[in-house]
């Protein structure tokens, strides 16, 4: 779906069906769920320097960031829509955990009015979602960074790979300092055989970054498993 017939059926969806804003709670009438227009109005997008990361910097472009001053990414480029505050978490929120499919999306609109994530994908062969381990997907029954990456393609024309597996079910991130961070996602991920990898410059998707250690640890993964190079897209950074 091209976005002028997402946004289309966004405006006609919207005032036959109307439901609540996610973040404020006013009702979404006549534009893209889960936010009034108001509250994607004000999403805390990342504005001013940023590292080739993604990460936003205090000081002027061509700077890096100290994650990437301590050694060398196997990310070459990375970006993020916004923080991971405000409704950007809000939509984040509606899509992990309250079943709120669509908003993957609503959200690949807004990722791909962002400059650099238009140029991550301009520069990508292939798309692919940071995946969930198969006892955890089926908790589930989805995987938010795989709907995500599928919401892109649809508007980028890209395809998608689900050639990367978790083949550990490591714990939850959220909790974890940033060294036990590395150390959970090690050794966790496996390339399966796709030949839409094999020499490929990939796109990986997530919904949210901390400390980078999950997309690191992927894209390390992948370049040894035949991947030319790696950029990521997140649609938040949680710092």
């Amino acid at each position: 779906m091209t976005l002028f017939w997402t946004r289309t059926w966004d405006a006609l969806s919207g005032a036959l069906f109307p439901t609540a804003c996610v973040a404020c709670g006013n009702l979404v009438s006549a534009h893209d769920p889960p936010l009034c227009q108001e509250c994607w109005d004000r999403l805390p997008l990342i504005a001013g320097p940023v590292c080739t990361c993604g990460s936003p910097l205090p000081g002027a472009d061509g700077e890096v960031c100290g994650r990437c001053r301590r050694g060398r990414s196997p990310i070459l480029e990375g970006a993020s829509l916004g923080a991971y505050a405000g409704p950007l978490r809000d939509c984040v929120v509606a899509l992990k955990y309250g079943g709120r499919h669509r908003t993957a999306t609503r959200l690949s609109v807004r990722l791909l009015e962002s400059g650099r994530c238009r140029h991550i994908l301009n520069a990508s062969d292939v798309i692919l979602g940071v995946p969930l381990h198969p006892d955890r997907e089926r908790g589930r029954g989805f995987n938010q960074a795989d709907l995500l990456a599928r919401a892109l393609a649809r508007n980028c024309g890209l395809p998608v790979s689900r050639g990367l597996a978790r083949t550990r079910n490591t714990r939850s991130q959220t909790a974890l300092s940033a060294g036990d961070r590395r150390r959970n996602v090690r050794a966790a991920f496996a390339v399966r055989p796709d030949p839409l990898l094999e020499g490929a410059a990939v796109a990986l998707v997530d919904d949210v970054t901390t400390t980078g250690a999950t997309l690191r640890e992927c894209a390390a993964v992948l370049l040894a498993g035949g991947a030319r190079e790696v950029r990521s897209i997140t649609v938040a950074r949680a710092e």
